[in-house]
């Protein structure tokens, strides 16, 4: 299974300076930056699978502003006091603002599945049961609806409500996927950009702990998948520990 995450330069330009203009032109050639965005991910996403491969796992956008903002064209994105508490995941994906990168996003995921990619979406942080209600809606209106053709459709546990209503926001997904740099900050409210809280940063805390736990024993109740995304299981004995005694948990690197 691959994890590819997306960034696109802005879908306006009116506020980039010439320099800036001139170079995403000079990137895009002879493509329109919609050509550009969508060829280049698909290659991207191409010839990153293997063989082993058997399914390929593709997150919608879950760049913070902090993060957009570094790309060229970044100029566009509004400055956030918590970019982590900010504009993401489906409150990005379904902002009006966003709806043109957001078709963009389901072309690539399309082009891919029409050449055989057996590839599922995984939605990043949703925060309500509202926001899952919403994004189903807006891939099925981009031909994209769960169940089509096998397709089928993941939540990102990044918050801890995402796992407190794991239960219930199953009901709209085909699983969940445990994204433990995410979901530590946020229960413990460390912010990992904060310097003098980086060291509170604590992943094996006996809260995190419980949320895995829960959002993995809510897919056990309904035969639904979990995975966890993380840096380095050997440095967690005690997440390991725990997910040992979880069988049919899917842990994959961070890359």
């Amino acid at each position: 299974m691959e994890k590819v995450f997306f960034t696109q330069v802005p879908a306006s330009e009116q506020e980039l300076d010439a320099v800036e203009k001139d170079a995403i032109q000079a990137l895009l050639g002879e493509q329109s930056s919609d050509e550009f965005f969508v060829s280049t991910l698909v290659n991207e996403i191409k010839a990153a699978v293997t063989p082993e491969h058997k399914v390929i796992s593709v997150e919608l956008n879950d760049a913070t502003s902090y993060e957009m903002s570094a790309l060229l064209g970044g100029k566009v994105e509004s400055d956030e006091i918590n970019p982590q508490l900010g504009l993401r995941g489906v409150s990005r994906l379904t902002s009006e603002a966003y709806q043109a990168s957001f078709a963009l996003e389901c072309e690539v995921i399309k082009a891919l599945r029409s050449e055989g990619y057996n590839v599922e979406i995984v939605v990043p942080c949703v925060r309500a049961l509202s926001d899952a209600a919403k994004i189903i809606d807006r891939l099925a209106e981009r031909g994209l609806p769960r169940g089509l053709n096998g397709l089928k459709v993941m939540f990102a546990c990044d918050t801890p409500s995402a796992v407190l209503l794991s239960e219930r926001l199953l009901h709209y997904f085909d699983g969940l996927v445990i994204k433990l740099e995410s979901l530590t900050q946020l229960t413990l409210g460390v912010d990992l950009m904060h310097e003098e809280l980086a060291h509170l940063y604590d992943p094996q805390n006996e809260a995190v702990l419980a949320l895995v736990k829960q959002a993995v024993n809510a897919c056990k109740d309904v035969n639904k998948p979990a995975a966890v995304l993380l840096d380095n299981l050997a440095e967690l004995p005690l997440l390991a520990e725990l997910l040992q005694d979880e069988s049919g948990v899917t842990v994959f690197p961070v890359s």
